[in-house]
């Protein structure tokens, strides 16, 4: 059993497409916030089936994660982070959830705070991935064909919101260096390289 694998990032550095890449090197399964709206969707309109869910995501993951789904949580997640981070049973979810994917081991979980939840585990690898904001508001600005001023007001409103909620669901600061066993500046190393150092911890 391969070690689980935690990503935190600044957003618009590239991380997420580093992050997919990593997985299928390692033949790791992936889980991001995006899965998990998604299947919250999923759940909502058609009870929780999701055999039928076809987009490429592995549907293993899928019946995994509906494992702490209810109905309750579905609401949140779909209300896009405002309101649940005072809610213990969200914090349980995602504790069990997070508890259970690093125990089976082979994942890359990127966001929701997983260096905090698996923090101080053995078989978890906690990484950073960072960049500039020039350099992530250049990048966003070609990616979401907007101007530098735009890409920039997107990067601080995403960050700020991941920043709070970090802080206020586990009283801890992302860019706490203690809380990783590596960070990676995507401005100064390519994404192979990146991914052969993430590859060194495992």
């Amino acid at each position: 059993m391969g070690k689980a694998i935690t990503i935190s990032k600044d957003y618009g550095c590239g991380s997420i497409e580093l992050a997919n890449t990593l997985a299928k090197d390692l033949g790791y399964e992936y889980l991001d916030k995006g899965i998990v709206v998604q299947l919250a969707k999923k759940m909502r309109t058609s009870k929780g089936e999701i055999s039928s869910f076809e987009d490429g995501t592995s549907i293993s993951m899928f019946r995994f994660v509906s494992k702490y789904m209810t109905e309750s949580l579905v609401r949140k997640i779909l209300a896009e982070d405002k309101g649940y981070v005072d809610d213990t049973s969200y914090l349980a979810g995602l504790k069990g959830l997070m508890g259970d994917l690093a125990d089976k081991g082979n994942v890359i979980i990127v966001g929701r705070g997983g260096q905090c939840v698996l923090k101080g585990r053995p078989d978890v690898v906690h990484v950073r991935l960072i960049a500039p904001m020039e350099y992530k508001k250049e990048r966003l600005a070609k990616k979401k064909d907007c101007t530098i001023e735009e890409a920039g007001n997107i990067i601080k409103r995403k960050e700020g919101e991941s920043r709070r909620y970090i802080e206020r669901l586990f009283g801890l600061y992302w860019n706490d260096p203690t809380l990783y066993h590596m960070t990676i500046n995507l401005s100064l190393v390519r994404e192979e390289t990146a991914i052969d150092m993430i590859k060194g911890l495992l």
